[in-house]
């Protein structure tokens, strides 16, 4: 038996990681105003993303993996002697590649294709990733790890800030957020993922207040945790994520905290000013 991983490129693991442990990406897409169209982490850096969404008159629009590019991964894989494969996506409720990849592992022959729905995006994502890759060199069968990541999913969210719903609400990617369209005035809104979907949670009336919002959610949701893994995912504006981290390393250091970013992708969705603070009921090794 030999095991391969797959993930998306939302999941946002460095390329330290990616070579080191093998990981198979299936990039993403973003496409400005200008028709111009650019892979994620390949063709276009997140600073370059942020410098261009600034001057674009309409929000990037982003794009999965046809079903054709998944049928061409796994055919490889095969090809190069794996007879499983372990494929983490972003949520599904933004994001249409857990079902397309589904679907082209349905079709394949001579390799087993074990899709999981992370509901969640960027490196608590990737997290799912690295225990995967964990438990395939402790010699778990495929199963054992989906179960894993399943559980694993359970004791795993995620909170957002962002500086408003432009973005979010354009590109359909936030639920129940209609209330608050046009009451925002100087709010800063946190969200959360609610069954892999992104939905209000609270308005808070100012950002200090709202990354304190942020880190009170968190550490309500881990307190009752045997393992814990904290992840500061940072947008643009890295004060914020220096804030964050810094409170939790001096208030809450028994937590191991683990520093990551948002990709042009979600940056697509989320606009300027996110940030996001997830957790894992896991100890995850990231390094």
């Amino acid at each position: 038996m030999k095991i391969a991983v797959l993930t998306d490129s939302t999941s946002y693991l460095s390329q330290t990681l990616i070579d080191k442990y093998n990981i198979k990406v299936a990039p993403l897409s973003v496409t400005f105003d200008s028709g111009e169209n650019f892979v994620e982490n390949a063709t276009i850096s997140t600073d370059e993303f942020y410098k261009r969404m600034k001057t674009s008159n309409t929000i990037p629009t982003t794009s999965q993996p046809a079903i054709g590019d998944f049928l061409d991964k796994f055919e490889q894989l095969s090809e190069e002697g794996y007879t499983d494969v372990i494929c983490v996506f972003l949520s599904g409720g933004i994001s249409g590649c857990y079902q397309t990849a589904t679907q082209a592992g349905e079709m394949v022959e001579d390799i087993n294709v074990h899709t999981f729905d992370s509901k969640l995006a960027a490196m608590v994502e990737g997290a799912y990733v690295l225990k995967a890759i964990e438990m395939i060199e402790q010699n778990f069968e495929p199963q054992a790890i989906i179960e894993e990541l399943y559980a694993m999913r359970e004791d795993t969210g995620a909170v957002l800030m962002v500086d408003d719903l432009k973005n979010l609400q354009k590109s359909g990617r936030i639920t129940g957020a209609q209330a608050w369209i046009g009451t925002m005035l100087k709010m800063k809104p946190v969200l959360k993922f609610d069954d892999g979907k992104i939905v209000p949670d609270e308005k808070v009336r100012t950002k200090k207040r709202a990354l304190r919002k942020m880190i009170d959610k968190v550490i309500a949701e881990v307190k009752e945790f045997e393992e814990v893994t904290l992840f500061v995912i940072e947008g643009d504006i890295a004060e914020d994520s220096d804030w964050i981290q810094n409170e939790l390393e001096e208030n809450y250091a028994q937590y191991p905290v683990y520093r990551s970013s948002f990709g042009p992708v979600i940056a697509a969705h989320l606009g300027s000013g996110g940030i996001g603070l997830g957790y894992v009921g896991r100890t995850i090794r990231t390094k």
